[in-house]
């Protein structure tokens, strides 16, 4: 593949001396050559490099569905854009980003299956007949789907058993809709039809696992059930109604066939059996007025897909102030009189620790009950025989309790997945009445005001304050947050405790959404959730490589038209004309791989800011301002939905630790929530690509991302 992406390097090249010009006919002469360069890669056997499967979609009858694919590097260099064809009639067009990644959002107004090629445009306005990618679109109405694990087919096909193609047949003729889901994470698409055709199923879509965007490492777990948990939410969430899932495996689709999507079985229900069938026809019915009574906006969405109950009754406030989120937390442990709960991911040496630690024992001398929950590796302590002697000293106060989570104790624990499935949690509740969701970990970076610094050119990083947020919530929602901690308390040999109980506080309505690694992916599809409910506008406040399935669901609200802003920071803090204060390597690495990531994203129309402090007193830097690191984990819909927590919008929390979110839905705290973001994006400096800063760093940043250790982010 190498030598014929160079053979067309040299061809063009040739054909531009040649001609000495950059007119329109180099390009339509240039787009020649490709065209026989593609056809000799194609005879070579190269076809599988040129040529993909997208993927199948599932798409309710005129609503929406994204179309995407990705433009090889045979073709990229010269490709103006990619037109997608539905038998051989053009449907939509899209421009690839840097990646080749092109992506548009159309609808269909015929129910069946829909067969899509994409092609390319080049330069010179010639579409290319031979396609870069294929995919099928399932358009459904509203009758239910009848939903086959592919294992049945091929057991039927094994078995030469008719009755599972009687019993479908049967039911496609009643107005169900049929389509199908493998498990297996291997691409087995032609067998998979081969063995549909020779039982005699009806064709229809299929979702497999190898097709899933997130092409996450698995280090040897399992991810066919957060495979399957996840396809069946993504349908209902887009208001597709599943009647029944046939699988054999009721274990691996746990939680999707007990969430009023019919039933399961290893058989369809028979027509014959008025009954059965009518059973399921009446939950799929309930379950559509339901959907209807509720609408289809983000509530609705949130509902299916991550299962978190929405709680009225709260006072909720979100905080983005370090100094200010601080002396909350203080005030609140002073004010105890029952007990504190604290979950924290890292608890490191620094001043806020040390002020944290004097109320937590202050706290116990007085009768209260402080437990202290802390990640054994992040937190180094119960780490290959280290600890951490701030956890110690606390642990040996009586009235204290620690514990660490996920002990690192010898060499059998060194795997990789012991590694990377951590509690990234952080909670703190008081008294059962009031519990703060944070992304902040114990620690002067998360806790000092911007204000509080002082900040010269040679100020090192570590010194300088982090944007960070968290949620300050009293009401209902309490419980579930005392759950949450209680949950993972006991989890790590913590002793059970009964929770108080809680009262109505304010007129806020949330959720906690709990990630439990990698068992589900709930806060992935939270946040899918609202980028895809989302209709005017969308803020995305985090710093860290946004992990493929999300980034689609940005490029399909940007093809909507959405207005969508991300305010991101730089992992190694700069000065205001762009250059880095002295600090770790590995910080100035993880800055260029973070914004490879956002560059597509900027091409697709996101508007991306890094933030910038405004002028302050005792900061005599250049300009009196710096650009320190973005932590908040924050995303805010239309002014209506906002969420924030510890989940970050990379695969780590998408798939791999345990996070906690709240998901507030109460215009007033939205809004002011958004105020806040405008008012600082204002002082913040937009992503000039064509900036000397910019181009000067592209070669770091894609020499980064291909040498990134792979385990890490996926």
């Amino acid at each position: 593949m190498s030598e014929s992406r160079g053979l067309a390097a040299r061809l063009r090249a040739t054909v531009r001396e040649l001609l000495h010009s950059e007119s329109d006919l180099v390009d339509a002469v240039a787009d020649r050559v490709d065209a026989a360069v593609q056809r000799w890669a194609d005879a070579a056997g190269l076809r599988r490099f040129t040529v993909e499967h997208a993927g199948d979609r599932f798409a309710l009858l005129g609503e929406s569905v994204e179309l995407a694919a990705t433009v090889g590097t045979l073709r990229r260099a010269v490709t103006e854009e990619v037109v997608f064809c539905a038998y051989d009639e053009e449907i939509a067009r899209a421009k690839p980003d840097r990646d080749g990644v092109a992506v548009t959002v159309t609808t269909f107004d015929t129910v069946g299956h829909h067969g899509v090629e994409a092609r390319t445009v080049g330069r010179s306005g010639h579409t290319f007949d031979e396609p870069i990618a294929e995919l099928h679109v399932h358009v459904v109405d509203d009758k239910p789907l009848l939903f086959v694990d592919v294992a049945m087919v091929f057991a039927a096909q094994l078995a030469n058993d008719g009755e599972l193609a009687r019993r479908v047949e049967a039911l496609v003729a009643r107005g169900w809709h049929v389509g199908y889901f493998d498990l297996a994470p291997k691409d087995r698409r032609a067998e998979t039809f081969a063995a549909i055709d020779a039982v005699g199923l009806p064709y229809g879509g299929l979702l497999d696992h190898n097709a899933d965007v997130d092409e996450i490492t698995s280090l040897g777990v399992a991810f066919q059930r957060v495979f399957a948990v996840t396809a069946l939410r993504r349908l209902r969430a887009r208001g597709i109604g599943v009647g029944w899932v046939l699988t054999s495996d009721a274990e691996a689709v746990l939680g999707c066939t007990a969430e009023a999507v019919g039933s399961h079985g290893e058989s369809p229900p028979d027509p014959g059996e008025t009954e059965e069938v009518e059973a399921a026809t009446r939950v799929f019915h309930e379950e559509r007025r339901a959907a209807e009574t509720a609408g289809r906006g983000i509530s609705r969405r949130l509902d299916i897909v991550t299962r978190a109950p929405l709680r009225e009754g709260n006072e909720i406030r979100i905080e983005l102030d370090n100094r200010v989120a601080r002396e909350a937390i203080f005030a609140a442990i002073d004010s105890a009189e029952r007990d504190v709960l604290v979950q924290l991911y890292i608890l490191e040496a620094s001043r806020f620790t040390d002020q944290l630690a004097v109320r937590l024992v202050r706290a116990a001398r007085r009768g209260v009950r402080v437990r202290l929950l802390v990640d054994a590796l992040y937190s180094r302590d119960g780490v290959l025989g280290f600890s951490n002697p701030l956890v110690r000293g606390l642990g040996e106060e009586p009235g204290i309790e620690v514990v660490s989570g996920d002990p690192i104790l010898g060499a059998s624990d060194l795997d990789l997945l012991r590694l990377k499935n951590r509690d990234h949690r952080k909670l703190v509740v008081i008294d059962g009445h009031l519990a703060f969701v944070s992304g902040r970990n114990a620690g002067d970076a998360y806790y000092t005001g911007m204000d509080e610094v002082a900040v010269f050119d040679h100020t090192p990083h570590v010194h300088l304050p982090w944007l960070d947020a968290h949620v300050e919530v009293r009401g209902p929602l309490v419980a579930d947050v005392q759950r949450s901690f209680l949950d993972a308390w006991t989890r790590s040999g913590g002793v059970a405790f009964t929770p108080w109980p809680i009262e109505l506080a304010g007129d806020s309505a949330a959720r906690l959404v709990v990630h439990l690694g990698v068992s589900d992916a709930n806060g992935l599809l939270a946040y899918e959730a609202m980028l895809d409910g989302a209709r005017s506008h969308v803020y995305v406040v985090n710093d860290f490589p946004v992990v493929a399935s999300l980034a689609m669901a940005v490029r399909r609200a940007v093809a909507r038209g959405v207005r969508v802003v991300f305010l991101t920071g730089s992992a190694l803090a700069r000065r205001a004309d762009g250059t880095f204060f002295d600090g770790p390597k590995y910080r100035e690495l993880f800055e260029h791989l973070t914004k490879h990531r956002l560059e597509p994203l900027a091409q697709a129309g996101v508007e991306v800011f890094e933030y910038q402090t405004p002028r302050l007193p005792d900061v005599v830097a250049l300009g009196g301002v710096f650009r320190p690191y973005v932590h908040a984990k924050l995303v805010s819909v239309d002014g209506l939905v906002a969420s924030a927590g510890s989940a970050n919008l990379d695969v780590t929390a998408s798939y791999w630790e345990r996070e906690a979110n709240v998901v507030v839905e109460d215009p007033v705290v939205v809004g002011e929530l958004e105020r806040q973001l405008e008012a600082l994006i204002a002082t913040s400096v937009p992503l000039d690509r064509e900036s000397e800063v910019w181009k000067r760093e592209a070669t770091q940043r894609e020499l980064v991302a291909r040498l990134w250790p792979s385990v890490v982010y996926s």
